[in-house]
């Protein structure tokens, strides 16, 4: 059966693309421009489908990716930023860290007769110092940006074939939970686990970093809808974005405090201040009622009103948070982005951050936008496939996507000298801290790594050598610092639990299938989620059964 796609004529793009090829290496790094930058991102235009990912030595950070990458870092033994398509670390990085755009870099030498250009120099013991261990830091986004799973579960539904670069596998281990036990409230716990690869010296790593579960009751919250309705929004995105309203509404308590703006052409104040009496408040139910979709699209004066409402009604102590709902089919330009990025910035008060939620329809979605707005927002980004999905986010996991309970938790691993990065799922991975943004964690929530770790040569790995994972963080409203770490020798990891490993490799797997279009890798991916689940997981169901759907398998 013929693969069928998000056809041209509406495929999502990104406009300012920055393409290098990186020199001796043989791949081909893609990067956005900021949209806080000049000539970013200003919308869908031309008929022309998104990049491939960067995917190799000093790539950045997840073309479309929300935190856009720190631009590629220096090579040597684990020393790079990387996509999670898989990029492994070694000599030979181009640079340009720090804005997410990577420089022109010198042109790969000509090959000698039979020398394969595009292979990476083999990962060797010569020149590594033993007595210094790899030091990498690592981020998989914001861990509540969850969209891609389910915008790709939508696409799966309707019979289309995701493309790879709608497929973000963080994301997927983000939206899929993978069951930590709670640390005491207040902490983290750092899980660490590994098991040995097929091949000789290597391992699967995951390190799963858990929240305390969220407290009852919750901190009182004031919500300020900053709602699209634009023509576009007409039939299923509207359905799905009075569900939403009418989820939030089904989480709120007496003395929660609701603004709304709703935004196309021009915007309307529908609520100011309103003091809500309890779960489903007959004055915003009714407000959610009402929503309709007509006119054209400003989302700038709407998040300009939405911010003003947020700021009049701020109150320290509460939970401050901005929900902006669209189909994506706006713009969002240079005062947008800083805009969003000012109020989003942790000074001497907790911030007041922006929620995104995209309502597709999934064929044409404009992902980059609301990528954009979410990761300058600092909060959650969710995909909405059906009004259930509403429900689902916004009342069942409320405090995973409305709640912050570690600021800027910055995650350190440790890992023996033999040791380097072979393949990394998350978003961003560097030896310099200051090129991986730290991330704010929910309670409840767990950030989850997981990475193929490859010796310079089996020989040299000694079982009764440690690897170390390290979290430091804030607390949400004093700031104060804190640490949490685990260490733990190869042996000791090798011999230990292996449950939520095997539950992120099925994950992993099924992402990277979507990626690669391939019957061999969807059956595979399909038979690994079956054998992980002996005990009836729903998640590992529904993964299975998605695969199942794509017209590839």
């Amino acid at each position: 059966m013929p693969v069928r796609t998000v056809p041209a004529a509406i495929s999502l793009y990104l406009r300012a693309v920055s393409v290098v090829l990186l020199g001796g290496a043989g791949f081909v790094a893609c990067t956005v421009n900021d949209a806080s930058e000049p000539g970013g991102f200003v919308g869908p235009a031309d008929p022309s489908p998104e990049p491939p990912r960067g995917d190799g030595v000093g790539s950045s950070g997840g073309t479309g990716a929300s935190s856009g990458g720190t631009g590629a870092s220096s090579g040597g033994t684990g020393a790079s930023s990387g996509a999670d398509t898989g990029a492994s670390s070694g000599a030979g990085g181009a640079g340009g860290a720090g804005d997410g755009n990577v420089g022109v870099a010198d042109p790969p030498p000509v090959p000698s007769p039979g020398e394969d250009a595009g292979a990476p120099a083999a990962f060797t013991c010569e020149g590594l110092d033993s007595s210094q261990p790899v030091v990498l830091y690592v981020s998989s986004d914001d861990s509540n940006s969850m969209s891609s799973p389910v915008h790709a579960r939508e696409l799966l539904r309707a019979g289309v074939a995701p493309e790879p670069w709608q497929v973000r596998t963080y994301e997927f281990l983000n939206y899929y939970r993978i069951d930590y036990a709670a640390p005491d409230e207040g902490e983290l716990r750092v899980e660490p686990q590994i098991e040995p690869g097929e091949e000789a010296g290597t391992y699967t790593l995951q390190i799963g970093v858990r929240a305390f579960d969220p407290p009852a009751p919750r901190r009182p919250i004031a919500v300020t809808f900053v709602l699209d309705t634009s023509g576009s929004m007409e039939g299923e995105p509207m359905e799905r974005e009075r569900a939403t309203v009418r989820a939030v509404a089904a989480s709120l308590s007496e003395g929660d405090v609701v603004n709304m703006v709703t935004w196309n052409t021009a915007n309307s104040v529908i609520l100011s201040g309103h003091v809500v009496s309890g779960p489903d408040d007959p004055a915003l139910l009714e407000a959610a009622d009402a929503l309709s979709a007509s006119g054209g699209t400003d989302l700038e004066n709407g998040l300009r009103v939405g911010y003003q409402l947020a700021q009049e009604h701020y109150e320290e102590g509460r939970i401050n948070r901005v929900i902006l709902v669209s189909d994506g089919g706006a713009n969002v330009g240079v005062t947008s982005a800083d805009l969003i990025a000012r109020h989003a910035e942790d000074a001497d008060k907790e911030a007041i951050y922006l929620v995104g939620v995209g309502t597709g329809p999934a064929v044409g979605y404009n992902d980059r936008l609301m990528d954009v707005v979410t990761d300058k927002g600092r909060g959650a980004y969710v995909y909405l496939d059906d009004v259930e999905e509403a429900f689902h986010m916004f009342r069942d996991r409320f405090d995973e996507v409305m709640e912050v309970a570690a600021r800027g938790v910055q995650v350190e691993l440790t890992l023996p000298w033999y040791f380097k990065m072979e393949k990394f799922y998350g978003e961003e991975y560097s030896t310099d801290p200051q090129e991986v943004e730290p991330q704010h964690l929910a309670p409840g929530d767990a950030m989850i790594f997981n990475q193929l770790v490859r010796g310079c040569d089996p020989g040299v790995i000694d079982d009764a050598d440690a690897l170390t994972v390290r979290a430091r963080w804030q607390t949400p409203l004093t700031h104060e610092p804190k640490e949490a770490s685990r260490e733990a020798t190869l042996a000791e990891l090798v011999a230990g639990s292996k449950e939520q490993l095997v539950k992120g490799k099925a994950i992993v797997a099924y992402a990277e299938a979507l990626k690669s279009s391939s019957s061999a890798a969807l059956r595979a991916a399909r038979e690994q989620a079956l054998a992980a689940n002996p005990g009836g997981d729903p998640e590992l169901d529904e993964i299975a059964a998605l695969i199942a759907l794509h017209p590839l398998y």
